[in-house]
């Protein structure tokens, strides 16, 4: 099978770990050519790109004609569900959608994720499945941004998503700095919005046990089920 038959699909997400803001996880659909060109450019890892030079990428990359699909995960959701179990189903999406994009006269596809501890087997089981027809390689690792390019450019998208919905919404409400709970912007920030006994914005995670000492009555344990809300928050007003 010759090497540049193959398509490469990587994913990765952004913004597991913040207190503020969605979690995105990308998912990018690029040829060997593509990807060829990126590298030359010096693509790597996101973590070793400044937020200008990841946004260069994003932007060079769409160029490129690199196929980007993203999903956006609300904090409301995130605070109710296991995040790998979330993860793991956005996965499956952003697969389902990349097989109907696919060029059927492809070798192959390989298929890079990041690691998720324990779903290794279930998401190859997934990825193996949405592929039917088509030779799989399925590769998932811990630090798989820093090994494969094609999960560095999903990793790129899904940061600089992030950060242009975070950009718009400090314009709303101030600045929160990263939204991490260890950032001390972000722990100011809180601080200053928060009123006894009221509730947080939609855009807050409730579950981060930071907010017991900071916005006690903000703070939530993490519970299945219930409804959604019904209203907007403002990422989604942010977005238009």
């Amino acid at each position: 099978m010759k090497e540049n038959s193959l398509t490469r699909i990587g994913i990765d997400e952004a913004g597991r770990g913040p207190l503020i803001g969605d979690m995105i996880v990308s998912g990018v659909l690029v040829s060997p050519d593509m990807l060829e060109k990126l590298k030359n450019r010096s693509l790597k890892e996101s973590k070793r790109l400044s937020p200008k030079k990841r946004y260069w990428f994003y932007k060079q990359a769409l160029r490129e004609g690199v196929v980007v699909v993203a999903v956006y995960v609300h904090p409301w959701r995130m605070d109710r569900e296991n995040l790998n179990d979330v993860e793991e189903e956005c996965i499956g999406w952003i697969l389902r959608i990349l097989y109907t994009l696919i060029d059927p006269d492809v070798g192959g596809v390989h298929i890079y994720v990041d690691e998720i501890k324990g779903r290794a087997s279930r998401i190859r089981d997934i990825a193996e499945t949405c592929f039917k027809g088509f030779p799989v390689e399925f590769v998932m690792e811990p630090g798989a941004d820093a090994r494969y390019l094609p999960v560095a450019l999903a990793s790129i998208f899904a940061k600089v998503m992030r950060d242009l919905d975070l950009v718009k919404l400090r314009k709303h409400v101030g600045n929160f700095g990263s939204g991490y709970p260890a950032d001390p912007l972000t722990k100011k920030w809180l601080k200053e919005m928060y009123t006894p006994g009221s509730d947080p914005p939609l855009y807050v995670r409730r579950s981060w046990r930071v907010l017991k000492n900071i916005a006690p009555t903000w703070y939530r344990e993490k519970r299945r089920g219930g409804k959604a809300p019904k209203h907007k928050s403002l990422l989604d007003y942010a977005r238009r």
